[in-house]
């Protein structure tokens, strides 16, 4: 399990808005999905809902769509899943040749105002998912070995270990402002 305290770090660091949590029907969206979402993910939503908002970042909630609530045919994985349709998209054009993975091992589970997409490589089990970034500026992707809380909370305290390709992001030491 590579994520042991990353929500811990997080919620020190920037402690969660009242009233932010996600709810999530759990069982439909991982049955749509076809997997399970990893547990720091599912704590994240729990604690902060969609994301960051006051710091930019959007954090994808899943959900199941039905007729009712969108008219797009065959979209059954919601926003999330047309995001993850845009960064799997991205990852063909941009052809990253040091990230040892398919194009469908990608899931997008957040994005930035300057369109930086968050991702996971859907690898091994949820848990040891690692975060892949796909930096918008100069169209590069940068693996991070670490999960969804554990890397935001290294971003937010700029963290060195996150550094090279968050530097010159606006959520690059955000929490440490906020202190």
């Amino acid at each position: 399990m590579i994520d042991r305290d990353g929500l811990a770090g997080l919620i020190r660091l920037v402690p969660p808005p009242a009233r932010a949590r996600a709810t999530v029907h759990w069982e439909a969206v991982q049955t749509a999905w076809r997997l399970v979402f990893p547990p720091d993910f599912k704590a994240f939503l729990a604690q902060y809902g969609d994301g960051l908002s006051d710091l930019d970042l959007s954090v994808l909630v899943p959900s199941t769509v039905t007729p009712d609530t969108c008219d797009e045919p065959g979209a059954p994985k919601g926003g999330m899943g047309f995001i993850t349709a845009d960064a799997r998209a991205t990852w063909m054009d941009t052809k990253p040749n040091d990230i040892d993975a398919a194009v469908g091992d990608l899931v997008a589970w957040g994005a930035d105002g300057s369109g930086d997409l968050y991702c996971w490589l859907t690898q091994g089990a949820p848990e040891d998912w690692p975060v892949v970034l796909f930096s918008h500026g100069d169209d590069t992707w940068t693996r991070f070995d670490c999960g969804t809380t554990q890397f935001l909370y290294r971003m937010l305290s700029a963290d060195g270990r996150a550094q090279a390709a968050m530097q010159d992001s606006a959520l690059w030491g955000a929490g440490l402002h906020r202190l």
